[in-house]
C-alpha cells in the first residue's frame, strides 16, 4: 500500500508545479486619509510579485469654450494625482513594499468606479485592494461607493480596508 501512496503523490506533484505563482496586487488610492491605511495594510499583509498603485485624478470640464482655463485645471489635476501617487508609493516603500507601477487614470469616461473596473478588466490583477470613505449604509445606498461597486463587479478578489 505504501508503493501506491508514493505513486499517487508523484502523480499529484506536477499539478502543484503548474499553478501560477505570480501574484499582482493593485492598490486603488484617492486623496483621503483612508488611502494611507490601505497602503499600510497592504504592505503589512500582502506579498506580491508585482504591485501597481492606481489613482483616478479629480477633474471635471468647466465649459468647452474655456479651453485655456480648462487645460490649466486639467494639468493641475494631473500634477496633484502624480504627487499623490509618489507620496503614497514612498509610504509603501518605507513600510517595506516595493511599488512596481504607478498608474494615473483619466476621468474622461465617467465615475472613478467605472474607470477602475475597466482597467482591472484589462490588466487582470490577482487582488485589488481599496479603502472605504466611512460612508454609512444610507449614503452607500443612495450614492453608491467605489469599493462596493468594485467588490460586486471585479473579476478578481477585492479586499476592502476599513
Amino acid at each position: 500500500m505504501a508503493d501506491a501512496d508514493k505513486k499517487e503523490n508523484k502523480l499529484q506533484s506536477p499539478a502543484k508545479e503548474d499553478r501560477c505563482t505570480k501574484t499582482h496586487v493593485m492598490i486603488c488610492i484617492d486623496a483621503s486619509e483612508h488611502s494611507t491605511r490601505v497602503v499600510e495594510w497592504t504592505a503589512k499583509h500582502l506579498r506580491a510579485d508585482k504591485v501597481t498603485m492606481v489613482h483616478v485624478y479629480n477633474y471635471q470640464m468647466v465649459h468647452p469654450s474655456l479651453t485655456d482655463v480648462d487645460r490649466a485645471r486639467r494639468e493641475h489635476a494631473i500634477q496633484v494625482g502624480k504627487d499623490l501617487l509618489n507620496q503614497l508609493s514612498h509610504k509603501a516603500s518605507v513600510a517595506g513594499m516595493k511599488v512596481d507601477e504607478l498608474k494615473l487614470l483619466a476621468p474622461d469616461e465617467g465615475a472613478a468606479k467605472y474607470i477602475i473596473l475597466k482597467y482591472v478588466q484589462k490588466v487582470r490583477p490577482t487582488v485589488l485592494v481599496c479603502g472605504t470613505r466611512g460612508m454609512g449604509a444610507v449614503s452607500r445606498a443612495f450614492l453608491g461607493s467605489v469599493s462596493d461597486y468594485l467588490t460586486h463587479n471585479c473579476p478578481c478578489t477585492v479586499t476592502v480596508v476599513n
